[in-house]
């Protein structure tokens, strides 16, 4: 089959020329000083986009378990923080833009080198081996970060505050169509198979540390200019930023949306990001309300579990079952609500911003009981794979990462 040079060339000329206009009209449609707030959120959630799809590249698509992810993240934010308020305060005040390009790029290759460095040694490991030096060196990043008076020590350090939802916006991108054209090039399978058997491939001819030190490399590379970004975004960058607790709601990100599922990943990271903080302005509600939903959610899950283990009918008469889980699920949360807030015990009022942790940390664990392998599992989103779920056949043939 011959290669059509300029079909591939006008689909990818085409796919760059959306994917900008994309990102200016996101950047436009966020300016203005009453939308400071969401252009803040807007930009987190960009940034937690890339952290989680960088991080994909190394647990999802390699197969490696890195836990010290906000390590890179940090040694990013760092970077930029330093070099605009040393090197480049001249151009960080004059071309704002063009610094934080060039900040994003530093970042990057700062980010990069460490990740060389960390990796070439470690990623002979494998298993809870890796998670645990992972771990450590980024608790070592940050214990640094506390106790050199160049970068601020403990209370942190201030830089310029540069927002930009279209740099941002462009990089979440930019990191989603690497991995997916790496996954696309004879250059993913060797990834892909290091990921689904280290033995076979090693056999195969793949050379494992390059392949793992590639990916390491890459994945901390992205991490680092997503950390110029929010240092700039925020203007001023502390080691509590780039706490334990950062790596992990990173890794959470991953394993929910589908480790090696790319879109997966994308929806994830923006979901977990925007339930706690949206939920910041919820108003005090009396304490049987969320009790009452939380029995709801404990109903619906007990029978969609039960349709997941005993259920073998057809897919369109799952899907009506689990609809039907959650229909009643909802009905009981409400009933329940109504109902506890008549006993006196629950009828004080608390903030309901207290619930934004609770909240999330049980969203975790119904996906976590209902789907353990993730919202997509190792596929990506495509229509005949929504086709395939409800049990309609599609002459296209399913894309799986």
């Amino acid at each position: 089959m011959q290669f059509n040079f300029g079909k591939w060339f006008g689909t990818r000329a085409i796919s760059v020329i959306v994917a900008v206009l994309f990102c200016l009209l996101l950047d436009k449609v966020m300016q203005g000083p009453d939308k400071s707030y969401y252009r803040f959120l807007m930009s987190l959630a960009g940034i937690y986009v890339t952290l989680a799809v960088s991080l994909n590249l190394i647990n999802g698509i390699t197969g490696q378990f890195s836990i010290g992810h906000a390590a890179f993240y940090q040694i990013g934010a760092y970077t930029g923080a330093v070099l605009a308020a040393n090197k480049f305060s001249h151009l960080a005040a004059t071309k704002p833009l063009l610094w934080l390009f060039l900040a994003a790029l530093f970042g990057a290759i700062a980010a990069g080198l460490a990740g060389l460095i960390v990796g070439l040694p470690s990623l002979r490991l494998k298993g809870d081996y890796l998670a645990v030096v992972t771990l450590g060196i980024g608790e070592i990043v940050t214990i640094i970060a506390k106790n050199q008076k160049s970068l601020g020590e403990a209370y942190g350090l201030s830089t310029a505050k540069i927002e930009s939802v279209f740099l941002i916006s462009l990089l979440a991108i930019v990191c989603i169509a690497v991995c997916r054209n790496l996954l696309k090039s004879a250059h993913g399978l060797a990834f892909l198979a290091v990921r689904e058997d280290e033995v076979a491939s090693a056999a195969m001819g793949v050379n494992l540390t390059r392949v793992k030190v590639t990916a390491f490399v890459l994945g901390s590379a992205f991490a680092g200019a997503a950390g110029a970004l929010y240092a700039h975004t925020k203007a001023f960058v502390s080691p509590p930023d780039f706490s334990m607790d950062v790596s992990f709601l990173i890794l959470t990100m991953v394993v929910l949306g589908g480790t090696g599922s790319i879109t997966g990943t994308t929806i994830a990271a923006v979901v977990l990001f925007l339930i706690p903080e949206k939920m910041r302005d919820l108003p005090y509600v009396q304490m049987g309300t969320p009790l009452g939903v939380a029995i709801g959610i404990i109903v619906a899950v007990v029978l969609l579990r039960k349709i997941q283990e005993s259920f073998h009918g057809s897919a369109s008469e799952r899907l009506g079952r689990n609809l039907g889980s959650v229909g009643i699920g909802i009905v009981v949360a409400f009933v329940m609500a109504k109902v506890l807030v008549m006993v006196p015990a629950f009828q004080s009022m608390i903030n309901g911003a207290l619930f934004r942790m609770p909240v999330l940390a049980v969203t975790l664990v119904v996906l976590m009981l209902l789907r353990p392998q993730g919202i997509f599992g190792h596929h990506e989103f495509s229509w005949s794979w929504v086709q395939k779920l409800l049990g309609k056949k599609s002459p296209e043939t399913e894309v799986a990462a």
